[in-house]
C-alpha cells in the first residue's frame, strides 16, 4: 500500500495548500516530497533573504555577526566552489526577492553575501525583484545600477518599486538603469519605476538613449516610468511596442515632459501606435489657474482609443469645472472603459462627488467597476439622485464610493436598477429616514449573491470622512485590467 507521501498528486496539493513553516518542517520525509516541497519554499523569499541564503555557507553564523557593521563585508574574500555547493543548489529556486535601501540591516548582510559569492547573477533564476531605492537625508537616489546589477538576469520578467517616495532619480541614472536591464533581461515584461520617477524630468539627450532601449523591450507589458513617459521620443518608441498592455504615467506641478508647450495631438504619434494598450494609470496636478496639458492625452486617439481601465489620481486645487472637463473628454475618447478609477480627494479644491452632469456623462460609459474617491461636502454640494445614479449603470458589478453617504432609498434603487451588482462599498446613512424592521420585512427581500460592506456610524450627522478603501492596489488593478 503507498504512503501518501509517495503519491505526486497528493504531494502536489499538500504543497500548494500547506503553510512554507510546516512544509520546511516535513522535508525530511521522504525524497519525493523533498523534491516537490524545495521549490514552493524557496520560491519566494522575505526581505530577510540575505539572512536567510547566508545560512547556505559554511561557517555562517561568523557572517552574520555585528550585523550592523558595514566595515566588515570590504575584508570578506570569494569563497571557493566546495564551499558554495549548498548555496548553488537552493539559489536557482529562489524566483523572486524584496530589497530595500532603508532597510539597513539586511543591506550589510546583503553586502557581505555578494563579496562571499562572486557568481553573476547570484540567483540565476530570479523572476521577480521587489525593490525600493530611496535613502533617508538624501534628496536623489544614488547609482541605482551597481545596487541592482548583482541581480540582473536573463530570466528576470518584473522589475517593481514597490515603495513610494518623494526622492528622484536623476536622468542620466533612468536612462543607464534602463539600459542595463534591457542588456540583461531581454524577457521583462513589468518594469514599475513610477515611484522613483515622479519627479524626474529629461534631457533630450537621456530621452533619445532612453526610447531607444525601451524599444527593444518587445515583450514589455506593463510599465509605468512617471512623467518620463511624456517625452515624445519615448511615448513614440512605447507606441511601437506589440504587447504594451498597461502604461502608468503622471505630471508633477510646472513640468510638462522635456518641458515642451506643444499641444498633444493625433499627429503626435504614428497611426497604429499602442496597439494592445488596456490600462492607463495617470496622476497629475490639476491647477486652478487652466493648466490642463495632462488633459491632451486625451486627444491622441491611438493613445487611449483601446482603453478599458483608467485609473485617475488628481491633486491640485482643481474646480469643479476643470474635473467634469477632464472627465467629458475621457468619455469621449475612450468610449470602451468598463472599469473606473477616480481619485481627487487629495485636490485642494471645494469639488463634491458627482453631479448630475457626471452622472449623465460617465453613463455613456460601458461601465462594470467604478471607483470614486473624492470629498464629503455638506453645504455647497449639488443634490443627489440616487434613482438617476442607479438607472445611470445598469451593468454596474463592482461599486466603491469614498465621499458620499448612502439613504435607505439609495439602497432601493440600487437593488431594482443594478441587478448585476456583485460589490458595493460606501458609507450608509442611518438616520430618521431608515425604515422600521417591520417595514423592511414587509417588501420580501431575495437572497442576493452580492457583497455588502457597510460602516456604521455612530452619529448621522455630520459624518466626516474616515478611510475605508483608498484606492486600489497595484495587485487589484493588475488583475481588472487582465
Amino acid at each position: 500500500m503507498m504512503r501518501p507521501f509517495e503519491i505526486p498528486e497528493i504531494l502536489s496539493l499538500i504543497c500548494e495548500q500547506a503553510r512554507k513553516f510546516d512544509l520546511a518542517r516535513l522535508l525530511t520525509t521522504s525524497r519525493l516530497f523533498f523534491d516537490c516541497a524545495v521549490p514552493v519554499i524557496w520560491r519566494s523569499l522575505p526581505e530577510s533573504a540575505p539572512m536567510i541564503l547566508m545560512k547556505l555557507l559554511p561557517d555562517a553564523d561568523s557572517y552574520l555577526k555585528h550585523n550592523l557593521d558595514a566595515a566588515l563585508a570590504g575584508s570578506l574574500q570569494p569563497l571557493d566552489v566546495q564551499s558554495l555547493v549548498r548555496f548553488n543548489f537552493y539559489a536557482p529556486y529562489v524566483k523572486q526577492i524584496a530589497r530595500h535601501r532603508r532597510n539597513k540591516q539586511s543591506n550589510i548582510i546583503w553586502d557581505r553575501l555578494l563579496k562571499l559569492v562572486d557568481t553573476r547573477p547570484i540567483l540565476p533564476k530570479l523572476e521577480v525583484l521587489k525593490i525600493s531605492l530611496s535613502v533617508p537625508s538624501r534628496n536623489e537616489i544614488p547609482d541605482p545600477v551597481s545596487y541592482l546589477s548583482a541581480y540582473l538576469s536573463p530570466t528576470l520578467v518584473e522589475i517593481d518599486h514597490v515603495r513610494n517616495t518623494f526622492t528622484s532619480m536623476e536622468p542620466e541614472w533612468l536612462s543607464y538603469l534602463v539600459s542595463v536591464v534591457v542588456q540583461h533581461c531581454p524577457h521583462l515584461h513589468t518594469l514599475k519605476l513610477s515611484n522613483a520617477t515622479r519627479y524626474t524630468v529629461l534631457r533630450p539627450v537621456h530621452a533619445d538613449e532612453l526610447a531607444k532601449s525601451l524599444g527593444r523591450l518587445r515583450n514589455l507589458r506593463v510599465l509605468g516610468l512617471g512623467q518620463a513617459t511624456l517625452a515624445p521620443k519615448v511615448l513614440m518608441a512605447l507606441g511601437a511596442l506589440p504587447n504594451l498592455e498597461s502604461l502608468t504615467i503622471s505630471e508633477t506641478s510646472g513640468s510638462w515632459g522635456l518641458g515642451e508647450t506643444s499641444k498633444m495631438t493625433d499627429d503626435s504619434l504614428p497611426h497604429g501606435s499602442f496597439p494592445a494598450l488596456q490600462y492607463l494609470g495617470i496622476n497629475f496636478v490639476l491647477e486652478a489657474l487652466g493648466n490642463e496639458r495632462i488633459a491632451q492625452i486625451w486627444d491622441v486617439t491611438t493613445l487611449v482609443q483601446r482603453l478599458t481601465f483608467v485609473s485617475v489620481c488628481i491633486s491640485g486645487s482643481a474646480t469643479r469645472t476643470q474635473i467634469h472637463g477632464f472627465v467629458y473628454a475621457m468619455c469621449r475618447s475612450s468610449p470602451s472603459i468598463t472599469a473606473l478609477s477616480l481619485d481627487y480627494s487629495d485636490s485642494a479644491g471645494e469639488v463634491g462627488l458627482i453631479s448630475p452632469g457626471m452622472i449623465d456623462v460617465l453613463a455613456q460609459l460601458p461601465l462594470r467597476r467604478l471607483w470614486l474617491w473624492g470629498k464629503v461636502l455638506h453645504d455647497s454640494r449639488p443634490p443627489w439622485d440616487g434613482e438617476r445614479f442607479a438607472l445611470a449603470f445598469p451593468k454596474m458589478e463592482d461599486l466603491r464610493i469614498r465621499g458620499h453617504c448612502f439613504g435607505f432609498k439609495d439602497l432601493t434603487f440600487m437593488a431594482k436598477d443594478m441587478p448585476q451588482l456583485q460589490h458595493f462599498s460606501a458609507k450608509i446613512k442611518m438616520n430618521k429616514g431608515w425604515p422600521s424592521r417591520d417595514e423592511v420585512f414587509s417588501l420580501a427581500p431575495r437572497p442576493s449573491p452580492s457583497q455588502m460592506y457597510l460602516l456604521q456610524m455612530a452619529r448621522p450627522t455630520p459624518i466626516y470622512e474616515t478611510e475605508i478603501h483608498h484606492g486600489l492596489p497595484n495587485d487589484k488593478i493588475e488583475a481588472i485590467a487582465a
